[in-house]
């Protein structure tokens, strides 16, 4: 998540694409598995304006990651600087790119216009702020509340409250969420794959959880390589020639220019 949410260095601007009524969420999902950079852009179009997919934060952060991964667009910053000045996740961005600057003027004024907004991103934005400033109670209804009205930030945090790490005992929360917030699904297969304290993994579990992220084309180069390497070394895993060649460009996107 932190990976995901970090701050990007600027760059030279890309030319804007955009999701048209053409474009359906599931062509766009089979154009991305597939490893087309410039589909994760307008899927992240989709969930900045709700076009075909619930209006989420994260979804549209998640899907320009990729598209940056995937060399769709130079940075994630770049999405949003290209965005139209009022949308309100431009302004929940650069705001969070001022409370970061850590000026505790920026972070005074930051507070204020976030207590001004009643979006349930903003919600929980503001729950992270006061977390940092160690209101954590405030923070905690914030982010409960903002995960009543549907966000699925909030909705993560709401499992892990006070930024704990994520451990196995959450794992069952988390699969009930799933399939309404996909990217979860790495970070299950992460859970069960990596070795615990008595030196078990549930790498069959994990392949699993890799495999769901990558049918919402939210699978990480991480998680296609273990998924390969788990395939290679004749773990229980069923794949097709098509999942192979898809992992296979996820793990070496240039593959597909240059084919």
């Amino acid at each position: 998540m932190e990976d995901t949410l970090a701050s990007q260095k600027l760059s030279e601007k890309k030319s804007v694409v955009v999701a048209t009524p053409q474009d359906s969420i599931a062509s766009l999902l089979h154009q991305a598995r597939w490893g087309d950079s410039k589909a994760y852009l307008k899927l992240a179009d989709c969930y900045r304006d709700g076009f075909g997919v619930n209006k989420d934060l994260l979804g549209m952060i998640t899907m320009t990651a990729i598209a940056e991964e995937r060399g769709g667009i130079q940075t994630m910053e770049d999405y949003f600087k290209d965005l139209p000045n009022e949308h309100e996740y431009k302004t929940l961005f650069m705001l969070m790119e001022r409370y970061k600057s850590y000026i505790p003027e920026s972070a005074d004024s930051v507070i204020q216009v976030l207590r001004g907004n009643d979006s349930p991103e903003a919600q929980t934005l503001l729950a992270f702020v006061m977390m940092d400033q160690g209101d954590t109670i405030t923070a905690k209804r914030l982010i409960k509340e903002a995960a009543d009205k549907g966000c699925s930030l909030a909705e993560i945090f709401l499992i892990v409250p006070d930024r704990k790490p994520v451990v196995k005992s959450d794992a069952d929360k988390f699969a009930i969420i799933a399939e309404q917030v996909p990217i979860i699904y790495n970070l299950l297969g992460n859970l069960y794959y990596e070795t615990e304290e008595n030196g078990e993994t549930e790498e069959q579990l994990a392949i699993e959880y890799y495999m769901k992220a990558e049918e919402h084309a939210m699978l990480g180069r991480k998680g296609a390589a273990r998924v390969l390497n788990y395939y290679h070394s004749g773990g229980n895993v069923q794949l097709t020639e098509d999942d192979i060649k898809r992992l296979e460009l996820i793990v070496k996107p240039q593959q597909m220019e240059t084919e």
